[in-house]
């Protein structure tokens, strides 16, 4: 007969407690239960496991030498129990997370308070122009990203988490770098910095558009190229470049930013697979907690 796994446990409390009264309390079950289940257990293996007289509880030789594996078997069925259950809960697994440069400092937020809530998890974390970032989340390659100004597209879900303010990055040698505060139709006649058509043409058309609505046309670049087009044109061709304040550019050396008053934004963004497509548990996690954060400011 095959062997019941489900058996082995009542017989290692049994055989740690000697005991029925004990066992049965142990696992929340009658004492009558307990010894149908020992007595399953021994039919099953053709051998008496514990000599029992009205007094004491005592482990045969055969149930002696079957407790060691027996407790073997319970640890490991407790173990797979639990990883598997953490895995389900997101508590432990993996991560395939995208970050856009432009959210650098509420990317690291989350990653912290992520890493506090469940430190079992693993994130693997790409940067890259959200562009690229989103193409990745469509091709399945990442589970979802940050970015800021995605384009639209039918295999990406866009999920607007807050709006980002929006300063001019300049190069400290440009004639506005002395200067703590402009407005954006103090850029009129500046070259606008884009970054390459491909990787971020949402980013492009937003500063297009607040270019527009600021009532001039914005001068950009031909065709701007390479995965620094835009910190080019802003550092070594002296044009300037709409940014957030939690973009990785705010730390770089030689670039001022400089205030916009009145306020411009840009949105921050989640970017999830298309509609339909269930999350792993670990990624509706952070996804959570990116709406979380966003909900408090």
């Amino acid at each position: 007969m095959t062997l019941d796994p489900r058996l082995l446990r009542p017989f290692v409390v049994l055989a740690e407690e000697l005991h029925f009264g004990r066992a049965a309390e142990r696992l929340h079950i009658t004492q009558p239960g307990l010894s149908q289940q020992i007595r399953r257990l021994e039919a099953q293996l053709g051998t008496p496991l514990f000599a029992r007289t009205r007094r004491s509880v005592e482990l045969t030789e055969a149930g002696a030498a079957a407790l060691r594996p027996a407790r073997a078997a319970v640890e490991a069925a407790a173990a797979a129990s639990d990883a598997a259950r953490a895995h389900a809960l997101g508590e432990r697994g993996e991560l395939r997370l995208g970050l856009s440069p432009g959210l650098h400092y509420l990317a690291q937020a989350l990653l912290s308070e992520f890493a506090r809530r469940r430190p079992a998890v693993r994130v693997r974390a790409r940067q890259d122009s959200t562009g690229a970032l989103a193409r990745q989340v469509a091709a399945g390659g990442l589970e979802l990203a940050l970015g800021c100004c995605a384009e639209p597209a039918a295999d990406v879900t866009v999920e607007w988490l807050r709006d980002e303010r929006a300063v001019v990055a300049v190069d400290e040698g440009h004639r506005l770098a002395s200067r703590d505060t402009v407005t954006l139709r103090d850029l009129a006649g500046e070259v606008l910095a884009l970054v390459d058509g491909a990787d971020g043409p949402g980013y492009n058309r937003a500063v297009i558009d607040r270019c527009r609505e600021a009532g001039f046309e914005a001068r950009t670049p031909a065709d701007p190229r390479g995965p620094m087009a835009w910190e080019t044109a802003v550092r070594e061709r002296h044009g300037v470049g709409l940014t957030t304040r939690s973009a990785a550019v705010s730390t770089a050396r030689g670039v001022r930013l400089l205030e916009l008053d009145p306020p411009v934004h840009l949105p921050a963004e989640l970017l999830l697979p298309a509609y339909g497509a269930v999350p792993r548990p670990a990624a509706a996690a952070f996804a959570d907690l990116a709406r979380e954060e966003a909900a408090s400011r």
